[in-house]
This record gives C-alpha cells, sequence and structure tokens, in this order.
C-alpha cells in the first residue's frame, strides 16, 4: 500500500512538473502530458484488436501513432509544449481520416474533432479570432471527411462484433479525453474564482481596515454599529457604545516624534483588540480616539469592561527606542436603547468622554455624574 502511495506521489510529480520557459504554459503542459499518455494506452489496445481483426493498415497506423505521442510526451519537458499540441493535433486528424475511410465513419467520427477544438482553445496564448477560425476549420474539415466517406467506398468494415469492440475503445478515449480537459477547465476557473475572491477580500480590507493600527475603520464600524442596531430591533439583543482617548497624546507627539506616537498608537491598538476579543469590536475612531461596542452583555457589565481596559493600559509600558512611557485612556460610555438612534448614543459616549477630560482624566463616565479622578 506505502508503495503504492510513493508510485502515485512520484507519476502526479511527474505529470506537474512545471515548465522551464516564461513563455510556456505549465497548464497546458500538465494537460497535454495527460492526454498523450491517456492516448498512448487507447492506442496500443486498439493496435491490438486490428492486429488480431488483421487490419494491417490502421494497425500499423496506431503503432506509429503512439511512438509520435511518446515523442509528444517528451516535447512537454522541452519547454516546447506549443508544437507538441500541433503535432498532437496532426497525428489525430491523420487517425480521424484514416479509421473515416477505411473502415466507416462510425467507428471513429466527430467526437476526436470536439477533443482537439477544445484543447487548441485551452492555450491562452492564442488569440480568441484565431480560436474561431479553428473551430470553423474543424467543421469543414468534418464535413468534407463525411463526404469523402459516402463518395469513396473504400472501407469494407470490421464484423458486428469486432465494430462494437472498436466504436467501444472509441468511446472510451474520447470520454477520457473530453474528461482531462473539462477538469484541467474546471481547475483553471477555480483558480482564477480563487484568486478574484482573494484580490476583493483584499480590497475589502484596504478599504474597512485602517492603515496604522490593523484597527477597523470608522467607515467598517459605522456598517457594524447598524448590523447591532437591527439586532437590537429584531432580536433585542442589547450593546453598548464606548469611546476613549489618550490622555495628553499631543505631548507624546510633539517631546517624541510622531514615530513613538504611531508606536503608541499600534501598540494600543494591540491591547484593544485582545481585550475586545470575543465581547464586542474596536476601531479606530479618528487620530487617537477609539470606538467600541460592547456586546449582548449587561450596561454594568459593559462599563466594568471597559474600566478594566483603562486599569490594564495604565499600567502597561510603552517602550520605543530608548523611551518608556506609561498612558492612561479617558473614555465615555453609554448603553443602546429604542428611544435612541446610534448617531445619539455616539454623541452621548463623546459628550461623557468630554466631560472626563474636562474633569481630570483617567477614567470612564457612564453617566452624567463624572467619578472622582482615579489615581
Amino acid at each position: 500500500m506505502g508503495d503504492a502511495k510513493k508510485l502515485l506521489k512520484s507519476f502526479k510529480e511527474l505529470m506537474y512538473k512545471d515548465v522551464g520557459s516564461e513563455s510556456e504554459s505549465n497548464e497546458l503542459s500538465v494537460l497535454l502530458r495527460l492526454m498523450t499518455l491517456s492516448q498512448i494506452v487507447f492506442l496500443v489496445i486498439m493496435s491490438i484488436v486490428l492486429a488480431y481483426l488483421n487490419i494491417s493498415v490502421l494497425c500499423l497506423s496506431c503503432i506509429f501513432s503512439v511512438g509520435i505521442m511518446a515523442a509528444v510526451l517528451i516535447l512537454t519537458y522541452e519547454d516546447r509544449t506549443v508544437v507538441g499540441m500541433y503535432v498532437y493535433l496532426i497525428v489525430n486528424h491523420i487517425l480521424v481520416t484514416l479509421f473515416c475511410l477505411l473502415t466507416s465513419w462510425k467507428y471513429y467520427s466527430a467526437p476526436i474533432i470536439i477533443v482537439c477544438i477544445m484543447l487548441y482553445c485551452f492555450n491562452a496564448r492564442v488569440r480568441m479570432r484565431t480560436k474561431v477560425f479553428y473551430a470553423a476549420g474543424e467543421a469543414a474539415f468534418t464535413i468534407i471527411l463525411l463526404i469523402l466517406e459516402q463518395l469513396l467506398p473504400m472501407h469494407t468494415g470490421p464484423d458486428r462484433l469486432s465494430g462494437i469492440v472498436i466504436i467501444i475503445i472509441n468511446i472510451a478515449c474520447v470520454t477520457t479525453l473530453a474528461t482531462l480537459e473539462a477538469y484541467m477547465y474546471s481547475l483553471k476557473y477555480t483558480r482564477n474564482e480563487e484568486k478574484i475572491i482573494q484580490y476583493n477580500r483584499k480590497l475589502e480590507e484596504m478599504v474597512s481596515t485602517d492603515a496604522l493600527t490593523g484597527l477597523w475603520n470608522r467607515r467598517a464600524m459605522s456598517e457594524q454599529l447598524s448590523l447591532l442596531e437591527n439586532g437590537y430591533r429584531k432580536h433585542q439583543k442589547g450593546f453598548s457604545v464606548g469611546i476613549l482617548d489618550i490622555d495628553f497624546f499631543k505631548k507624546v507627539n510633539d517631546t517624541y516624534g510622531h514615530g513613538m506616537g504611531d508606536f503608541v498608537l499600534k501598540s494600543l491598538s494591540a491591547i484593544l483588540k485582545d481585550t475586545m476579543h470575543g465581547i464586542g469590536s474596536v476601531a479606530r475612531w479618528g487620530g487617537e480616539e477609539f470606538l467600541l461596542t460592547f456586546e449582548d452583555m449587561r450596561f454594568e457589565d459593559a462599563v466594568e469592561k471597559m474600566d478594566q481596559l483603562r486599569e490594564r493600559i495604565s499600567v502597561s509600558e510603552f517602550s520605543f527606542k530608548d523611551v518608556n512611557l506609561h498612558l492612561t485612556i479617558t473614555g465615555g460610555i453609554e448603553d443602546y436603547t429604542m428611544a435612541d438612534s446610534i448617531d445619539a448614543v455616539i454623541t452621548k459616549a463623546d459628550e461623557r468622554l468630554y466631560a472626563g477630560k474636562t474633569g481630570g482624566r483617567n477614567r470612564i463616565v457612564s453617566s452624567d455624574q463624572v467619578p472622582a479622578q482615579t489615581v
């Protein structure tokens, strides 16, 4: 079992080996390798059947095609995938012509041409206009071949049972090749979709995230507040809104420079993000001001959580280069009720923040009565 897994892994690595040239498409190389290898298997089986039926011309054609297909497989590893693709297409067209004229149309008909069209269109370096012309040319080729098969009855045809065997082999071959192409098309489409999704997610993060702190910006938090408001109106899920501000932050910038100021903002944001995890959201509301939401909890608990946050920040040390700072914050908090709008709640919290600033700082104000200064 282990040896089989190793063998399968080695085979997969061989099939998916990357091309060395930047002008070559690795996806086309992988597809051509899988299709060529599959067709070699079916051509060997067909050669055995045709040898048994004593149809020598077609048997020799299949054997010769096996050698050509092996050469195509080698070309994909020599950074000559496009050349290999054209050789592959030519060989298949010769086989289609011989089978149709020497046996009958029904034994080797149009499906293999559809496979060739799909392979040609898989090449991203070919212009769409050229692909359309190629498909039209294949349609013309198929029609001409059908007319020749009717006008030039060169075939004798195998017996009924042998004919069924040939048809089964061809159907299995075409189905396998078409499945491989469909798989690679699907894989290519899925990868492109994933790239688009990742790109859109990155754009969304850029639009909703503050570049310096990595927290939500005002736009993202406004959307979150609208969701919370709707949740309260529909399901009575309570929440509170808090606003906090760094005390004397301008002095930090003026004394130690903006590098220290940026460091403080990023460090403080990390503390806020860690503290608010699982209990609400946090955003940089503007400058050194942050807005927090305490979700699905009583107002008294939200006030306690915000005060614990204030205490944690007050005992934290902010070290940048050779400077060590201790900072404090002041905040205001208000509970959301049906009688208020989000704007009114934010305004109330902001007014309480301002009251805390004018009343001595380093405190959380949760009512219209400003508490005594925290030491």
